[in-house]
């Protein structure tokens, strides 16, 4: 079944690592749990946003931190291993964002690269959906035992919602029918005949 038409594929590329990039992977929510407060976490690619109601606590509310600085900040609880996770994570959306400038600033020379751009922006976001589910995993659930990692599950709930988007995103752009771009392109000759 075929998603979305070859010739909006880059596109749809394009639009798809910049919304990867600004949706959060996931919100935690706990409410009332935290010594009578509550506390929802919106972890974006590239930064967290945490508000704490009902408690008093020495760090600034709304807190915002970076992927690298979660991992210092949390690093007794819940554990750094999430946010190590999601710092690489956010490593892959990055990339994701400088190859959908590069196709959209770049188009021609994108349209002969060997490599197909929708293909690799595919594999991208596919790794970085696997990256935040990991992330949201170890949040949620806590990590395996490791010597010397404290790992914690984090309180409350956790909703995944960038990382079902990334997934979705992944799949229609790996899977989106692409036409020979090397014999489409040429005039006079179809995308289906031997040259």
């Amino acid at each position: 079944m075929v998603w979305v038409k070859s010739e909006l594929a880059e596109e749809l590329a394009v639009v798809a690592a910049w919304l990867s990039a600004l949706i959060p992977w996931s919100i935690s929510v706990s409410l009332g749990e935290l010594a009578g407060g509550s506390l929802v976490e919106f972890h974006f690619p590239f930064f967290l946003v945490r508000f704490l109601f009902g408690l008093e606590v020495p760090a600034p509310n709304p807190l915002v931190l970076l992927p690298w600085e979660a991992v210092a900040f949390y690093g007794d609880a819940p554990g750094p291993l999430p946010f190590m996770v999601w710092t690489v994570g956010a490593a892959v959306v990055a990339l994701a964002v400088v190859l959908s400038v590069g196709m959209y600033v770049f188009e021609a020379r994108f349209q002969r690269a060997s490599l197909d751009p929708v293909r690799v922006m595919g594999g991208l976001l596919l790794a970085a959906a696997i990256l935040h589910t990991a992330a949201s995993a170890l949040l949620q659930f806590g990590a395996l035992p490791v010597d010397s990692v404290p790992s914690d599950s984090f309180p409350g709930i956790l909703i995944p919602i960038g990382v079902v988007f990334q997934f979705a995103f992944a799949y229609v752009l790996l899977r989106v029918d692409r036409v020979d771009r090397s014999t489409a392109d040429e005039p006079g000759e179809r995308a289906d005949e031997p040259a």
